[in-house]
C-alpha cells in the first residue's frame, strides 16, 4: 500500500471511531481519552469528537512524509480502538441496566 493508501485508511478509521464512540456515549458509557474527556467537558461531545479527530488527522497529513513510517501503526492503533467500542458497545446493549462507567 502506498502512503495515500494509508491515509485514506487513517482517516476512515478516526470517522469510525468517531461514529462509535458517540453511539456508545448515547448508550451511558463514558470516554476513558483523557484529552477528548477534557475537549468534551468545553463543548458538545460532536464537536470535540471533530476537533479532536479533525486535528489528528490534518496533523498526520501536514507531517505525511515524517509519519509515513509511522502510519500503519497508528491505523492498527485505532483499529485496536474501534474494537474495543464494539465490544464495549455490544456489552452494554447485553447488559443495559449496568453503569457503564469507563468505557468508551
Amino acid at each position: 500500500m502506498t502512503v495515500y493508501h494509508w491515509l485514506a485508511v487513517f482517516v476512515a478509521v478516526n470517522v469510525l471511531d468517531a461514529a462509535l464512540t458517540l453511539y456508545a456515549l448515547k448508550l451511558g458509557a463514558s470516554e476513558l481519552n483523557p484529552l477528548m474527556r477534557l475537549a468534551m467537558r468545553v463543548m458538545p461531545a460532536p464537536v470535540a469528537l471533530l476537533a479532536v479527530k479533525g486535528a489528528y488527522v490534518v496533523a498526520v497529513a501536514v507531517m505525511l512524509a515524517e509519519a509515513a513510517p509511522w502510519l500503519p501503526w497508528l491505523t492498527a492503533f485505532f483499529a485496536a480502538v474501534c474494537a474495543w467500542n464494539v465490544a464495549q458497545i455490544l456489552k452494554m446493549r447485553r447488559n443495559p441496566t449496568t453503569n457503564q462507567e469507563g468505557q468508551p
